[in-house]
């Protein structure tokens, strides 16, 4: 892995950590709601489903010690687990895009992904933002080749990705582990600050899916559009 790069990525990790604890939130952040997973707000995106060996440390080590302070916020279950690669639209009812707009994604993803190459993660540090808490995922710079080559393409069909990124050219991956009910309490933050450097694995990527989603990506909400699979070695 680029170590030049995964500095970059820890850097602004921690330049967004601390932005949301000043309550200076510089990214996108979805606002907390009762009940997620009949959310009918509608998001546009590109993600890789998190698989069973990775989700299932996640949950052993992140979900379930904190379901016992506070069981009443949402917890991500296995298979609704995921890292973002691009977001095209944000969610939202009605939803910010149209059918003519997906089948121009597909088209354009199509094109695009088949060209890069297989992407290995480093699934950790857990963070807590102001709704949420999240796992962080460092990869080398081939995630950024393919983000911005997949900026560039939305750009040109006139569907730029409507979420507010901390950078522009250095990217990461964001695995969302558990989205806030209500306000937690001091012993839950504590909890969470205390897996600040946790360290999960490695995460091969080697297919990236295009779907309608929710903002919890519940099953019910959930549509996959198409699969791309990335180019081996």
């Amino acid at each position: 892995m680029n170590n030049d790069y995964l500095l970059q990525q820890k850097a602004l990790v921690e330049e967004l950590e601390s932005s949301f604890a000043r309550g200076d939130s510089k990214t996108t952040v979805v606002e907390t709601q009762k009940d997620y997973a009949n959310d009918d707000q509608i998001c546009l995106t590109s993600i890789v489903f998190i698989p069973d060996e990775i989700s299932s440390k996640v949950i052993q080590n992140i979900s379930d010690p904190l379901k016992k302070i506070e069981p009443q916020q949402y917890f991500y279950p296995p298979g609704s687990m995921h890292l973002t690669i691009k977001n095209i639209r944000t969610i939202s009812k009605p939803p910010l895009f149209t059918q003519k707009d997906v089948i121009k994604v597909n088209e354009l993803f199509n094109i695009i992904i088949p060209k890069f190459s297989v992407i290995e993660f480093r699934v950790e540090d857990v963070l807590l933002f102001p709704t949420s808490i999240s796992l962080m995922a460092y990869s080398n710079d081939d995630l950024q080749k393919l983000v911005l080559a997949l900026d560039k393409g939305l750009n040109e069909i006139d569907l730029p990705d409507d979420k507010t990124l901390l950078s522009d050219s250095i990217f990461w991956g964001n695995i969302t582990v558990c989205r806030f009910t209500e306000k937690p309490n001091e012993n839950f933050v504590s909890k969470v600050k205390k897996m600040r450097n946790m360290k999960i694995g490695k995460l091969k990527v080697e297919k990236i899916s295009l779907v309608t989603c929710n903002a919890v990506c519940h099953p019910g909400s959930r549509k996959v559009i198409s699969e791309y699979e990335l180019k081996q070695g």
